[in-house]
Formats: structure tokens, sequence, C-alpha cells
């Protein structure tokens, strides 16, 4: 995928609100709170961290109320995006991630997959970019996949 921009989002997620960062008519959430243009070490070290089988495994919940967003850009549009909400320990991602589907069950239309969910070390890492940048969704110590 190519791209020329990353920036990380602090936003509302939520089920009346729109689950993504991006909306299904392609148009940042109206929600934002913060916003900041990650360096190029930062987008390195964020996109392999992504794509790895590491970054994933850990338990999930079903909340999924996002409040960190990451929009990859490329001229100014849009060419992917992830949603994560650390509540539940999941993320949602605009295009496939082979790494986080681990654990196949069933087939067809019928097919999830069991522990999907961010490893510690991965919530770890985006927990330090939240810090950094204050954003407001931090994970709260004692949280239940820490």
């Amino acid at each position: 995928m190519r791209f020329d921009k990353v920036v990380i989002y602090d936003f509302e997620g939520g089920k009346d609100i729109g689950l993504t960062i991006i909306d299904d008519n392609g148009r940042l959430a109206k929600t934002v709170k913060k916003q900041f243009v990650l360096d190029k070490g930062v987008i390195e070290k964020l996109s392999k961290r992504l794509g790895e089988k590491t970054s994933y495994g850990g338990a999930t919940a079903f909340c999924f109320d996002p409040h960190v967003g990451l929009v990859y850009y490329l001229n100014g549009k849009v060419v992917a995006h992830v949603s994560i909400c650390l509540d539940c320990n999941r993320l949602k991602s605009s295009i496939v991630i082979p790494a986080q589907k681990q654990g196949k069950v069933g087939e067809g239309d019928e097919v999830y997959y069991i522990a999907d969910g961010l490893s510690k070390s991965f919530r770890k890492f985006i927990n330090t970019l939240l810090i950094k940048h204050q954003f407001s969704h931090q994970i709260k110590p004692g949280s239940s996949f820490d």
C-alpha cells in the first residue's frame, strides 16, 4: 500500500455516532477531538506492528466503541484506516490484516476468528502514542486486558 502521511486521531466512536474514524462515505468522523501527524520513524514502527502476528492473539470484549483512529493518506486522499477500541481490545481495519486472522473457526458466512484482539505489547505501543500526544482515552491501570 502506498501512502505519504499517517494521522492518529482522538475521536468518539460508538453505535449512535458511527463506529469508525472514516464513515461509509469516506468522510472523517465529525467527533474528532485531536489529531497528530506521525513522523516517519513512528509510521514505520506502527505499520510493522500492525502486520505482525505477535501484535494479536489477545482476548476481546464486544463493545467496540473506538476512540483511536489511524488514517493513511496518499496525496490528501484516504487509502486505509484503522479504528481501535482499547476497552474491548479490538481494531477494525479498512484493509485485511492477515496477522489478525489467527484461530479461524467455521467456514463461509459462519467464519470467525478467536483471540483476534491486540496483544499486551501492541496495546502498550499504542498507549505510548496516546500518552505522548495527550489523547483522552488511554489505557486505565488495572484494565482487563493488561
